[in-house]
């Protein structure tokens, strides 16, 4: 860990002196999928850690009975822990305010520090820096399964920088703030999601608007002129009068995808995003505005890949089937991805929350099992409550303030993301000072 201006410890000298402080999760025999319930305390896993301190969804859940069974492995505030197989490299952090307990997976490890010796988001951020990567990793084998060897003697092995406590604290309240900033905006943003979504439900799914013209009522939340779009009855059919069932693909225009040719060195790494699934947003975000890989022009000369503009959603159609995404910015994807795009201008936001719709309706037919593939054959198969276009005109401009809101959000998260992955490394070894990453901070937290 050259280049340290901080005395180096191990982390077995900063370990608080309680018995599991250092400790692995459960053996697998103790951890079995059939122990999993719909319900119940948070089983941590891998997947689970983001890429700050806040923990990201896809939790599988154990009963109170099963947890309490394995008690030693309950995390509590301020406990790090750390993928031992798997993820390895990764590191997340229990906050303060988590109020529902966590019970680690057998894959993780956890670090509980003697906070006379050492502040835990510090040495949480430390571990989320280059070095302390690098200090994971050097403790790794990649061969089989990804995995530490020896996870406990190599985690008390591994090595920390420390100032002096009160600058650890400083820099986590740094950190922090940053962190912070941004989690609020993943909150705003998966809010103004969910009001897109309850709209979409409202007007063209549940016809709410419909209902309470039918029932004698003015339709919640809506002006006249836009309440004079709904009509006042239902058909036969239980569709508003007026409209009609209609297949998914009369709104929808599909885009194939494609990928360059890998061992052609030129056709990467240009400025022209190229979409995967490992790409897809958090749940809430909507928007993809960066992707892990890019292709170069002649990349895009020279494969089937199409360009989409920003609003396009974008569906993985194998491996992880179904998730969606709208493009942030002009972008390409790769073969096992659909570009939806309406056939009918200004229409993204209907695109993709009825994009959304059919997934669940997919899923229904599975009756709740994953289904292997999505094909053309399988958007054929889909039919929408069809509207008149002046009212998908109507839901698209109330929700696309929304989106615009979350995707401006996006980017200024992906700005402070971007400010706090720079200044970590530099305020680790001490090259930052304090005072100095507080002026940055204060400019955008």
């Amino acid at each position: 860990m050259s280049g340290s201006l901080f005395p180096i410890v191990a982390v077995e000298d900063i370990a608080a002196s309680d018995p599991g402080a250092i400790a692995i999760g459960p053996f697998g025999s103790a951890m079995k999928a059939d122990l999993y319930t719909e319900a119940g305390v948070p089983v941590v896993r891998g997947n689970n850690i983001g890429p700050g301190r806040s923990l990201q969804g896809g939790f599988v859940f154990v009963s109170e009975v099963t947890a309490d069974r394995l008690k030693r492995s309950i995390l509590q505030p301020a406990d790090i822990f750390f993928p031992h197989r798997g993820a390895i490299g990764e590191v997340g952090f229990v906050t303060q305010d988590h109020a529902t307990p966590l019970l680690m997976s057998s894959s993780l490890m956890r670090l509980r520090v003697d906070r006379m010796k050492a502040d835990p988001e510090y040495v949480f951020w430390f571990f989320k820096s280059l070095n302390g990567r690098k200090e994971l990793l050097r403790y790794s084998s990649t061969v089989g399964t990804p995995g530490i060897g020896q996870p406990l003697s190599s985690l008390r092995a591994m090595r920390v920088p420390m100032p002096p406590l009160h600058e650890q604290r400083e820099i986590a309240a740094i950190l922090g703030a940053l962190d912070d900033k941004i989690e609020v905006n993943r909150k705003a943003s998966a809010t103004l999601e969910e009001m897109a979504r309850a709209l979409y439900r409202s007007w063209f799914v549940d016809f709410d608007p419909v209902w309470a013209k039918l029932e004698g009522r003015q339709p919640a939340h809506m002006d006249a002129a836009t309440a004079a779009l709904f009509p006042d009855s239902f058909d036969d059919d239980g569709l508003p009068v007026g409209w009609e069932s209609a297949p998914y693909l009369d709104f929808v225009e599909i885009v194939s995808g494609g990928t360059p040719k890998t061992s052609t060195y030129e056709y990467w790494g240009g400025d022209i995003p190229w979409y995967s699934v490992v790409d897809a947003p958090a749940p809430g975000q909507v928007f993809v505005h960066q992707t892990e890989k890019n292709i170069s022009p002649l990349g895009f000369e020279n494969s089937a890949v199409k360009l989409v503009p920003r609003g396009t959603t974008i569906i993985s159609a194998r491996g992880t089937v179904g998730k969606i995404a709208m493009a942030g910015c002009d972008m390409v994807f790769n073969q096992s991805c659909y570009g939806l795009r309406g056939k009918r201008e200004q229409t993204d936001a209907f695109v993709y929350f009825a994009t959304e719709r059919g997934v669940e309706q997919l899923q229904s037919m599975a009756h709740g099992s994953v289904f292997a593939t999505i094909t053309r054959k399988t958007f054929e198969g889909l039919e929408l409550a069809g509207p008149p276009i002046s009212l998908m005109n109507a839901y698209e401009a109330v929700s696309s303030v929304w989106l615009d809101r979350i995707h401006a959000l996006g980017l200024e998260s992906r700005t402070i993301a971007t400010l706090r992955d720079t200044i970590l490394p530099r305020l680790m070894s001490g090259e930052l000072r304090v005072g100095e990453a507080r002026e940055l901070v204060e400019e955008v937290a």
